[in-house]
């Protein structure tokens, strides 16, 4: 009996440190977020203990391998991670990159010159 409720607890806090894990990079990399935050769910009804750990390790080695790629930056307005690759930020909805006004291409937030055209005409803050 007790040893039922340990393997149910230890079950619990795999999924829930999974699904902690992939909720936060999912949302941060704009990914399907409520489906990988969710998948982890069937872990709690593995037969054992060692199918639990196995199923989560596949579950973590199938998000790494088809999520976004790319590094991930801090918002400037709510200072939570966002994907390079983004113009807002999934959390604030915020702009977290400036407009080059003459090429319109997306450029650092902190950029003081267009990369690609070398304008220093860029949206304000």
């Amino acid at each position: 009996m007790n040893s039922t409720i340990i393997v149910i607890i230890i079950k619990l806090v795999i999924a829930g440190g999974l699904m902690f894990f992939l909720y936060k990079d999912a949302r941060a990399r704009d990914y399907s977020w409520f489906m990988w935050t969710f998948i982890p769910v069937l872990l709690i009804f593995t037969p054992e203990l060692i199918s639990t750990v196995f199923t989560a390790a596949i579950i973590l080695l199938m998000y790494l391998m088809t999520r976004p790629k790319g590094e991930l930056i801090t918002c400037p307005h709510c200072g939570k991670k966002v994907h390079d690759v983004l113009a807002f930020c999934p959390h604030c909805r915020q702009s977290v990159k400036r407009e080059c006004l003459r090429c319109h291409d997306t450029v650092e937030w902190e950029a003081e010159r267009c990369p690609h055209c070398g304008s220093m005409n860029l949206t304000k803050f």
